[in-house]
């Protein structure tokens, strides 16, 4: 996971989040599926609130990038 910070200005804030996820599933009792593993970017808006903490206003998802095999 990699988390990079878009934007901040104080009571405002815009955060990207790199990140993988990994589905599958087997069992004696329901069809098997073979593990995969996506990578999505999701963008959050939030705002700083006056409680004291962050609230999310905004959440965007996007698929990938995926990770290059090249060094």
């Amino acid at each position: 996971m990699k988390t990079t910070v878009e934007r901040y200005t104080g009571d405002e804030a815009k955060v990207s989040v790199w990140a993988s996820s990994t589905f599958g599933l087997t069992g004696e009792t329901v069809e098997e599926i073979s593990p995969s593993t996506s990578w999505f970017t999701a963008t959050v808006d939030l705002r700083w609130q006056p409680w004291g903490g962050w609230q999310a206003t905004e959440l965007q998802m996007s698929d990938g990038p995926e990770p290059s095999s090249q060094r």
